[in-house]
């Protein structure tokens, strides 16, 4: 790795923190180097973890990197499933809980044969 990336690093995130992939993008390098360039950094304690972002298409939190002596923030616990189900509930309209309602009761209806049919064709084997 080239000293310049390193100095390139430091520029960008003494001014405000950012993820990794905002690093790899300031910096023009692939999100690999860019990981590899913090870590050495951290090894160093040069760089901290200023906070916890949540990621927008996974919904995982993703660290926010910034230049300077500082102690790294607590990462939040992960959401349990009855958390993401409870959240999840919350932002559905009502024509979509009825729809999930109806689907739930008709998972419980037990299917009953018409008796002229049981007649006619005999019973089930």
């Amino acid at each position: 790795m080239k000293s310049i990336q390193i100095e390139r690093l430091i520029n960008v995130i003494s001014n405000n923190g950012l993820t990794s992939s905002e690093i790899a993008k300031t910096i023009f390098c692939s999100q690999r180097s860019a990981r590899l360039l913090i870590n050495l950094l951290r090894q160093q304690k040069l760089v901290h973890v200023q906070e916890w972002t949540r990621c927008k298409v996974r919904n995982v939190p993703i660290a926010v990197y910034r230049y300077g002596i500082g102690t790294d923030a607590i990462k939040p616990m992960p959401m349990s499933v009855n958390d993401r189900v409870r959240k999840w509930r919350r932002k559905e309209s009502l024509d979509d809980k009825a729809f999930r309602q109806a689907r739930e009761r008709g998972r419980k209806v037990k299917i009953r044969r018409d008796p002229l049919v049981a007649a006619f064709y005999g019973p089930i084997n």
